[in-house]
Parts: C-alpha cells; structure tokens; sequence
C-alpha cells in the first residue's frame, strides 16, 4: 500500500495527491425510487458489460445503502481506478457513448442524483478481500490527520486487536467534501463478510482497552460527520482487483 507523506497539521498536499501514480476512488449517489433498485441493476449490469464498461482496468461497485441519517442516498457506483490519469483516459473515450448514455438514462428515470465525490486511500490494515461484501462506512471531519493515522496503526496493531476478522481504510476526500450531512475530509471504511460478522467483533472490540485508547484519539483530533452501511449488490473487476488497489 503506497502512503503519501503527511503535512503538519493538514490534510495531504492536494497537488501532490494528483502528481502521483496512486490509486484513486469515484463515488456515485443516487436517491433511487422504491421499486425501482431492480432497473438500477439491470442498468448497472448492461453498462459492465458493454465494450465501452469492459474496455478499462478499475472494479466498480453497485452497492445499496442503509441507516444513513440525514442523506436521501440509496445506492452508490463506486468505481476503483489505479489512477487518476486512467480515470480521465476512459472517461474521456467513454462519456460520448451510446452506452453511456443509455445507463445514464436509465438512471435518471430510477431516481436522483445526490451527489459525487472522489477519494484516494492513505493506508488500510487487514486482510483485503472482495469476499467483504458489507461496509461500515464512518464520514469525519479531521483535525489532525496524523493523529488519526497514528491511533488506528496502534488499534490495529494492538495485541487485543489480532483476531479483527476484517479490513478498514483510512481515505482522503479529496474532492466533494460538502455532503448531505456536512462537511468531510477523511472516511474511515471498515469492511466485513456479514453483518453478523461485524456485530460479533464490535461486541468483543467495544470491551478492550485499546478501544478506549483509540476512542481517546478519535474525541480529541476527529468529528463524526455521518455513518451508513453499504452492501456490495454487485462488482465487477475489469482487469483490477480490490488486492491489486491495496498494493
């Protein structure tokens, strides 16, 4: 996992974050209306198919989302790019297509459009797997991004810690940072096979000492800005993998 250097009592440089050959994160909203999840799907899934949708290497996600407080968001596309330059080269070639068009349509006659943002990662710990298929996913407002990093290294390293069954991100917003619920700058994305999965380990995490540790640091350098649950409802991988963006 390549880590980008820290600035003092800031967030990453935002220049420095486009410089580099790093892997990048597009997020998609959508208030979709009830009943109409199975046309998103069917729209979804003709897109990935297509040759425009094959012809890049990124894994796109369809995921459903829940419990999340103020945001009218009902699903999300998230698609995973080994860059930002080949985020912009299949844009550029793809955004005039028939294909595109169509799913955008589509789209617009299932729901809304919320909003769009874009992420890049700083570290994760765990073991990634695309078998993790429900995300715990926690907006923040960082004060001390260094901070942030340092206390989840400790968490996770921490002895009472090593049977955490999972994977979390720790991510930039790099650009949307206004949302529905206010304003964020880090997302704190935890990843699991199942919800039961995630409420068996939050029952043993919530009791140790380390978690008060972490709690500490949380309180004292970081806002909770908002926190939702997003269920993969499908992903494909075009010649790219959630291990191949972790490296």
């Amino acid at each position: 996992m390549k880590i980008l250097p820290w600035i003092s009592g800031a967030a990453l440089l935002f220049a420095s974050s486009f410089a580099s050959a790093m892997p990048f994160v597009q997020v998609y909203e959508w208030a979709i209306t009830p009943g109409q999840a199975p046309a998103v799907v069917a729209a979804f899934d003709a897109l990935q198919s297509s040759e425009v949708g094959k012809n890049r290497r990124a894994q796109v996600q369809l995921q459903a989302i829940a419990f999340n407080g103020a945001s009218p968001t009902t699903h999300r596309v998230v698609a995973l790019w080994p860059s930002v330059a080949e985020a912009e080269a299949w844009s550029q070639k793809a955004l005039g297509s028939e294909e595109i068009a169509l799913y955008t349509a589509r789209l617009n006659q299932a729901g809304t459009p919320v909003a769009t943002y874009s992420v890049v990662p700083l570290r994760n710990w765990g073991t990634v797997s695309s078998e993790d298929r429900t995300w715990d996913v926690i907006q923040v407002e960082v004060s001390n991004p260094g901070a942030i990093l340092a206390g989840l290294d400790a968490l996770l390293n921490d002895k009472e810690t090593q049977a955490f069954p999972g994977q979390i991100w720790l991510v930039q917003v790099l650009t949307g940072q206004a949302g529905a619920a206010g304003r964020s700058t880090h997302e704190i994305v935890v990843g699991y096979e199942s919800l039961a999965e995630m409420e068996a380990w939050q029952e043993t995490l919530l009791a140790t000492d380390a978690w008060k540790k972490w709690s500490a640091v949380a309180g004292a350098n970081m806002k909770l800005v908002n926190r939702s649950f997003a269920q993969w409802v499908r992903f494909v991988e075009h010649s790219y993998d959630l291990e191949a963006f972790a490296e």
